[in-house]
């Protein structure tokens, strides 16, 4: 009975520390594409095509070089659409179309959004 005991105490402190480890890398890379995003918009706002550009650029390096630990972690569907949306907004700027890259981007931005809620440690993602 106590072995039983300290098995389940042992999985579950181990499956605790593992969603743990998994909700803080999720929430970094969500929360500095939030950061590139913020920062592209206002460089559009400001009328820095360029410098929206470059910041595209970096958020789309940035979650390519994430890609192994997202694919692990989210729902392929979520990161397809997230790519697909960026690639919009950066299609949109370079061909000077300023409500096609406030859709793209603020679509973009729901997807964050829904990662980030949808990875959140709560007991309703632990079954």
């Amino acid at each position: 009975m106590r072995r039983t005991l300290w098995i389940t105490l042992t999985v579950f402190i181990c499956a605790m520390a593992l969603c743990t480890l998994s909700n803080r890398s999720v929430n970094r890379v969500v929360n500095h594409a939030r950061h590139l995003r913020t920062e592209a918009i206002e460089r559009v706002e400001a009328g820095d095509v360029q410098g929206a550009e470059v910041t595209l650029v970096q958020l789309a390096q940035y979650l390519r070089e994430n890609q192994g630990w997202l694919e692990v972690l989210c729902e392929h569907e979520d990161l397809h659409e997230m790519k697909e949306q960026l690639i919009d907004a950066q299609a949109s700027i370079e061909f000077g179309i300023e409500d096609d890259f406030y859709q793209a981007i603020y679509r973009f931005g729901e997807r964050l959004e829904h990662i980030a809620d949808t990875e959140h440690v709560r007991l309703s993602n632990l079954y």
